[in-house]
């Protein structure tokens, strides 16, 4: 009888082991498919802030000379951790003013030249002293969506307030560009700094 037991302790072990050996073994698989699954499928937050940005582009006039020719394009850049996923590519191709709206994807420190409208990843805010030095008077729309990032400089915070996106504005930091941010997009905000 106490054989037996031994013989199903081990038994029941050594099962255990097995089981473990191979869900040890397809972890890896398991893990890659579902980063792979949420690299494709974006959020309803990052789709909706794709569409918001896109929406940024046609409230905003840039000077004449921003765009050398009437094919150049209207560009958005992402700066650093990309969160939209496929929600940028989504909007890419559409027209603002007749001009066709591309897509621009910046690894954290790259340089941000070519950009009309600049989205700023979280990761790349302590880095927003530098960033505002190099975009200092040019004429880039600059977002971000992250507490207080308006406050530090940066144009535009899209906030999220349960489902919805939220707007804030720094209107000085837009009045120290040659931009021209329509009236109707600044109702729609909360102004952060600066005066209408």
């Amino acid at each position: 009888m106490r054989r037996r037991r031994l013989t199903d302790r081990r038994t029941n072990h050594m099962r255990v082991r097995l089981a473990v050996a191979a869900l040890c073994a397809m972890l890896p698989c398991l893990m890659s498919n579902g980063i792979r699954a949420q690299a494709q499928e974006p959020s309803a937050e990052y789709q909706l802030k794709a569409a918001f940005l896109y929406n940024f582009a046609k409230f905003v006039e840039w000077p004449a000379e921003t765009f050398p020719t009437t094919n150049t394009p209207v560009t958005v850049c992402a700066l650093g951790n990309d969160p939209f996923g496929s929600s940028l590519d989504a909007i890419a191709g559409k027209t603002v003013r007749d001009r066709t709206l591309v897509i621009k994807r910046i690894r954290s420190g790259g340089a941000v030249t070519g950009c009309q409208v600049l989205y700023v990843s979280p990761n790349e805010l302590p880095q927003t002293t530098d960033l505002l030095r190099m975009v200092q008077n040019a004429p880039v729309l600059t977002v971000c969506d992250m507490d207080a990032c308006a406050e530090s400089g940066l144009m535009l915070n899209m906030r999220m307030v349960g489902n919805r996106v939220q707007l804030d504005i720094n209107l000085e930091a837009v009045q120290h560009t040659p931009l021209k941010v329509s009236s109707q997009l600044i109702k729609l905000t909360r102004i952060v700094k600066g005066q209408p």
